[in-house]
């Protein structure tokens, strides 16, 4: 959880610092446009200041030099320049004494302070220009003065007069005056305030405009990461429900015992494993590596030849997956029939370096059959490992239970297959046939031509005698030179007719090896049935055993049938 809360944190932080940036940036190129604007402002202020001080004094040196009027009045010119500029505009005389003033009334100017010590108009007397910003205690506000010195030729015939009574009027020849302009700094303050007003609005909606297209651009992502983790989940139930159907294919498949189980196990998987697929079938190499024969098919039906050489099928000629159609070009394997439509696709099952036959699957398109085509190999590879791991149980279990020289049944199995059917005889009340054979005189015979002769023999032997019963009866080697038949559901009478029918065709073979003739070869047969449910199968092979010697007795080369009340002879035959 605290691991979910630091992502989720740091994405909105992430998302968050390209407003904050640019908020930054924004308020920053304010504030510095506003500043620059501030100075711009100010210079213009002072650029003004200057002009109408200028303008004023060369009005009021000009007329006074021209006219020498000894009724010129410097409050109308200052008022009327004044009112025009929209500026204060005060004419000092050299001694500080107001005689002029845009915003005070000429019978006003005899109360005002003397400005003679004003900063500005100490500078204007002192070098010709002066100029300076400060508080009105009055006004109740700041303001901006510039003052500049203004040395006027009078004329000789003006009368002069002192004080304030002839303040207004000229009356020296050389006469200096100071001609100080002034703002108030109100209307800047309020221009400036309305500017940063308007910096603050406009940083504001610059804020809103960010956060908006963060938003926008957080929503936007926030989508596809939403389309990408329900891609990715689907992906991930796509995989895990493929993982799982494989991992339940392969389960399944190493539980069967069978090639027909098997094939049943493979439909349905392959049916949800593999959609799209119109159909499939398993083929699989026979021993021999001669032919192929199909083993098992599901969807549509198979379209194919049923059994068909190596050589015929891509795949095996190539050693790897084989499609139809690729790249364009349409080259078919030769089982296949060419004149269907399908895309068909050929993957060898290999388990351990050995190809054990191949997987077929038919789509109706090449795209489908592509994204299909990785699991479908996985698919193969879990048949392929299924396949050869019964084909190693089975070879184990043959080896167990087979005689490696006549490949007939061992005695093991032979005893589990009586003791079963045994069984079955006594609950559903059927007949239970055992026969007992012995080569006669086979040590004899082995002393004659040799082990290498008597093998052969034993195998030629079993091979007859597989040849030569029915369906269902059970021959084994029960041990040394004797074979023992097992025969379900079947009566005295019907044994004793197939065990003369045996000893007869034994009898009528004649056998040679390495070009040297064995002679003929005989056998002597005992034959017992089970009829009471006191007869067990111990007891039913010691009937036939004691069968067999009588056989022996009565010389060989016979079957001899065991009644109930028969018994073993007393003295056993002193030659096998």
């Amino acid at each position: 959880m605290a691991n979910r809360e630091v992502a989720m944190f740091r994405k909105s932080a992430a998302l968050a610092m390209p407003a904050i940036l640019m908020t930054l940036v924004l308020t920053a190129s304010l504030t510095l446009l506003t500043l620059h604007f501030k100075n711009i402002l100010l210079e213009s202020y002072q650029n003004k200041l200057h002009q109408v001080a200028e303008i004023t004094s060369r009005i009021l040196r000009d007329d006074i030099e021209l006219h020498g009027d000894n009724h010129f009045d410097f409050d109308v010119i200052a008022t009327d320049i004044g009112v025009s500029a929209d500026i204060r505009v005060t004419i000092i005389n050299e001694h500080g004494v107001v005689i002029g003033d845009s915003q005070v009334a000429g019978h006003e100017l005899a109360r005002m302070d003397n400005h003679g010590s004003r900063p500005e108009v100490l500078q204007a007397i002192e070098h010709g220009s002066g100029a300076s910003t400060r508080h009105s205690h009055t006004k109740g506000y700041d303001l901006m003065y510039y003052a500049v010195k203004v040395e006027v030729a009078g004329d000789n015939n003006h009368n002069h007069s002192d004080g304030h009574e002839s303040a207004s009027h000229i009356s020296d020849v050389g006469e200096t005056y100071i001609i100080r302009t002034s703002i108030a700094l109100n209307l800047f303050t309020n221009e400036l305030m309305w500017l940063w007003v308007w910096v603050i609005v406009i940083s504001l909606l610059g804020v809103l405009v960010v956060i908006m297209i963060t938003r926008f651009f957080s929503s936007m992502l926030d989508k596809q990461a939403k389309r990408e983790r329900e891609s990715l989940k689907s992906e991930v139930k796509e995989r895990t429900l493929e993982l799982s159907l494989m991992q339940r294919l392969g389960s399944l498949m190493s539980a069967c015992t069978t090639i027909d189980s098997a094939a049943n196990v493979v439909h349905p998987i392959a049916a949800h494993l593999l959609p799209g697929c119109r159909g499939g079938a398993i083929t699989l190499i026979k021993s021999s590596r001669n032919r192929l024969d199909l083993i098992t098919q599901w969807g549509e039906q198979w379209q194919g030849s049923h059994r068909f050489e190596p050589s015929d099928c891509w795949s095996l000629l190539k050693g790897h997956t084989h499609f139809s159609n690729e790249d364009g070009l349409e080259i078919r394997c030769r089982h296949s029939h060419t004149e269907s439509d399908l895309c068909q696709v050929c993957i060898p099952l290999v388990a351990q370096g050995e190809t054990l036959g191949v997987l077929h699957l038919n789509y109706d398109g090449q795209q489908a059959l592509e994204n299909n085509i990785s699991k479908a190999e996985s698919m193969a590879e879990q048949i392929g490992l299924a396949l050869a791991n019964m084909r190693l149980r089975e070879d184990l279990r043959q080896q167990a239970i087979r005689d490696p020289l006549t490949s007939l049944f061992n005695r093991r199995y032979m005893m589990d297959f009586l003791e079963q059917h045994t069984y079955s005889a006594e609950s559903q009340n059927e007949t239970l046939s055992v026969m007992m054979i012995d080569l006669d005189h086979f040590k004899r015979f082995n002393d004659t031509f040799g082990h290498d002769a008597g093998d052969y023999v034993l195998k030629q032997v079993a091979m007859e005698l597989k040849q030569a019963v029915r369906e269902g009866d059970l021959v084994c080697r029960y041990g040394g030179e004797e074979i023992c038949i097992v025969c379900p559901n079947t009566c005295l009478e019907t044994a004793e007719e197939l065990g003369n029918m045996l000893v007869a065709r034994i009898a009528g073979q004649g056998m040679q090896f390495n070009g040297q003739s064995l002679g003929n070869i005989t056998i002597s047969m005992g034959i017992a049935t089970r009829f009471s449910a006191e007869t067990n199968h111990d007891l039913l092979l010691k009937e036939a055993d004691n069968a067999l010697y009588q056989a022996k007795e009565q010389g060989r080369n016979r079957a001899v049938t065991s009644q109930p009340e028969s018994s073993p002879p007393e003295q056993p035959f002193d030659e096998a």
